[in-house]
């Protein structure tokens, strides 16, 4: 194999490999990309056997061929080199990268041990608006359970239906203590039949990896438009360009989100997310390292943030807020609240129900947004 490619054209797809190539891994090849040299350019492959991304880079093929390169050494040498073009050749089991005077030598691995990626085997597949998908993703991706135990809610479950003729987009996640559930309309866009309910009346669960879901949001962030979404087998699939991604489908049964939405509604306070967020950053300095707790005390037309570190000292602070109801207190994880107030903007509402019950916050004017948290116990 012989190539000459501009480094521009490397840098971004070895940018992207650095956030899918395992770096700590059993298997060597994990750690390296594929170039595969085709009509068209330079096929670049990366993959860590849940997310795989091929992307083909213009290129001037000099002699066709293929190698695997070792991707976080092959983008630190790229990111150094100067602007222009780049000189790539296999030789016996190295590749030469040369450029001015510049060259290196890296130890490459036999294609044939990389995972194959699995062909997209749909004709099948929704357009959809790279803002739209941005926002839903980052409304929803905080919410995401780290916690490999629990693996159906370490991905976001994603469906599409039809209410009121209208395609509708949902996306929902929940790590057991708060919920994030969004939803958003997709004009003159035909509901996906890997999406509809079974002959059995059942709904098919569509968990996106929560790493396949990061990419996609990194994607949406290097370059605006629209981008393809289908279904295929066990994968779900993106396209946007001259790149495609690949991600194996979370597999279980996700919880039932909706049965955790309060049935009533008692107490409801109104306040600007932005004087919200500044006044529990400042309280929450003071709250202690493993519970993150901040207390709130409610009162008509007030409200005051509470926290307490029983080794440093304490903080009280006070914001004003629509509420004409009894007076409460109720404790939250601070971290929770404020990452909800990240994501909105204007005026939100914090609505309760009985006791212990999770309460629900709202961006208002977006009723489609629903944020979900337990709060805990004073």
């Amino acid at each position: 194999m012989e190539v000459r490619i501009q480094k521009t054209q490397l840098l971004s797809h070895l940018q992207r490999a650095q956030n899918i190539v395992e770096r700590k891994t059993t298997l060597p090849i994990l750690s390296h990309i594929l170039m595969e040299t085709e009509p068209s350019g330079l096929r670049l492959s990366s993959t860590d056997l849940e997310v795989g991304v091929t992307e083909t880079c213009n290129a001037e093929i000099i002699q066709e061929g293929s190698t695997t390169i070792h991707a976080r050494k092959f983008f630190e040498i790229m990111r150094e080199l100067p602007e222009g073009e780049i000189h790539l050749e296999q030789k016996e089991e190295q590749l030469e990268i040369r450029t001015g005077r510049s060259r290196f030598r890296l130890r490459s691995l036999t294609p044939d041990e990389f995972p194959r990626i699995p062909a997209i085997q749909t004709t099948e597949s929704v357009q959809l608006a790279g803002e739209v998908l941005q926002e839903m993703i980052q409304k929803v991706f905080v919410s995401v359970s780290s916690d490999e135990t629990r693996y159906t809610l370490t991905g976001i479950l994603t469906h599409m239906d039809c209410k009121n003729d209208q395609t509708i987009l949902r996306m929902v996640s929940t790590d057991g203590h708060r919920l994030s559930v969004c939803e958003r309309p997709l004009p003159e866009t035909e509901v996906l039949s890997a999406f509809k309910k079974t002959d059995e009346g059942q709904e098919r669960d569509v968990i996106l990896p929560k790493k396949g879901v990061q990419e996609i949001r990194r994607l949406m962030e290097e370059s605006v438009g629209d981008l393809e979404f289908g279904l295929f087998q066990e994968n779900a699939f993106v396209r946007k360009d001259n790149l495609s991604m690949i991600m194996r489908l979370v597999q279980g049964k996700f919880p039932d989100y909706e049965a955790v939405f309060p049935s009533e509604i008692e107490r409801t306070i109104t306040a600007d997310a932005l004087v919200l967020e500044e006044s529990l950053r400042r309280v929450s300095v003071l709250s202690t390292e493993r519970s993150k707790g901040i207390r709130f005390s409610v009162q008509p037309a007030k409200l005051t943030f509470f926290s307490n570190s029983p080794e440093i000292g304490e903080a009280e602070e006070e914001v004003d807020v629509a509420y004409d109801g009894e007076p409460f207190e109720v404790a939250f994880n601070v971290r929770y609240l404020l990452d909800f107030l990240q994501t909105v903007t204007g005026e939100v509402s914090i609505e309760f129900g009985t006791g212990l019950k999770p309460c629900l916050m709202r961006q208002k004017g977006d009723l489609k947004y629903s944020y979900i948290v337990m709060p805990l116990r004073i």
